[in-house]
This record gives structure tokens, sequence and C-alpha cells, in this order.
């Protein structure tokens, strides 16, 4: 397929040595940690993000094993979603495209999850429902308003999916241009050819689609 063959040399190119790469950001033990983190990352910036996970870090000194009943349990403890977002975190930023601030989306799609026939509350118990092939969980998180597809695989992402990409503006931006020819590519063909290149590269998915993210925006 020439258009791999030109993507895997554009990636050898730009990214160097797959050793060197920076590791891909993962919470394989906190759920909280996980939505809190893809929840803020939704066209937001880096610092952010490393901001309010800092700021749940003070709170609870167990973030890092922290389930998502923890987070439920946490922001209703200081009052409720939007009062968790001013208080405790320090950011009233939206969840894209609605008027409301991001925990109270985390809130529901947790709730949602902890409701599944077969619960999700744990990181773990979200890599046995996606390695299960169990759509329901990702159902449940999609269908929060202002959640979406990225939403899905930012969260899965952070729980240690290496399957998973996420083919958001900057991904896709790489891949055009390493490409060339002005034809824009779907989500789906950028999330396959990512897939398959990360296959050639003997690379995970998740490796590869953080490496293109540095490369794209290196000081986020």
């Amino acid at each position: 397929m020439i258009e791999l063959n030109v993507l895997v040399e554009a990636i050898a190119v730009d990214l160097g040595d797959p050793a060197n790469w920076v590791p891909p950001v993962e919470f394989p033990d906190s759920l909280a940690l996980c939505a809190l983190n893809s929840s803020y990352s939704l066209r937001a910036s880096t610092a952010a993000a490393n901001n309010v996970l800092d700021q749940y870090r003070a709170l609870r000194p167990t973030a890092n094993t922290d389930s998502g009943l923890d987070l439920i349990a946490a922001m209703d403890a200081a009052g409720g979603p939007v009062t968790f977002a001013a208080a405790v975190l320090d950011n009233k930023s939206k969840l894209p495209g609605t008027m409301r601030v991001r925990p109270e989306g985390i809130y529901e799609g947790l709730t949602k999850l902890a409701a599944l026939k077969a619960p999700v509350t744990t990181a773990e118990q979200l890599r046995n429902a996606v390695a299960g092939d169990d759509s329901s969980a990702e159902r449940a998180w999609r269908s929060v308003k202002g959640f979406g597809p990225l939403a899905w695989s930012y969260l899965i992402m952070n729980a240690g999916v290496t399957s998973e990409t996420k083919p958001d503006v900057m991904v896709q931006r790489y891949l055009k241009r390493a490409l060339g020819g002005g034809k824009k590519l779907t989500a789906a063909r950028t999330r396959e050819l990512l897939q398959l290149a990360a296959a050639e590269l003997s690379v995970t998915p998740r490796a590869l689609d953080r490496a293109i993210w540095k490369h794209e925006s290196p000081s986020r």
C-alpha cells in the first residue's frame, strides 16, 4: 500500500527511533484520574488538565488508585460537581458544546458506568470491558452530553488500552501533511492508517498516537 509506505517513511524522519518516544500518559490503577484527564483534555491544553490532576491529588492522597465511585464521593462531599469544579479543581471550563462544567459530565458518566449490568468502577474493569467487546460501557460514556468518540478514546487510552488511538485534529493534520494532497482524512481512515503504521513499526497504536501528538504540539 503506497499510502502506508509514505506514512511510515515520514514517521521515521519526523519522529525518529521509537525507543526515544515519550511514553503515553496512563493511569492504569485509577479510573478517577482517567475520567478527569480525559474530560479536561477535550479541546483544552495539557497544562490545564495537569493542573486539575494536581488539585485532585492534593485533595485525595489515594488518587492514583481511586475508583470512579471514589471520585463521585469526592464530588458529593464538596457539594456536587459544580462546586467541585470551582472549589476543588479551580477549573470551571465547560464541556465542548455545552454549558455544563466538566465534572457534571464526569459524574454522569461514572454513575452510568457503575450502574451497568457488569459494573465498571475501576480502570481494570474498564480494560476488561474493552477486551471483552462489551459495548455497553462505551455507549454509557458516550451518551453523556458533551462527550463523544474522542472522549471515549481518551478515557480508555488513559486506562492503558494500547490498541486505541484518538484521531483528533492534530493527528489528522499530521497524517494529511505526511501523505500530501488536499483530501481530508476521515476519523475512521486516520485510525486505520495509525494502526497499520504501528504494526509496521512494531509499536502500539497508543504509542504512535502519542508520538505524533507530541510532535505536533511539543510544548504541551
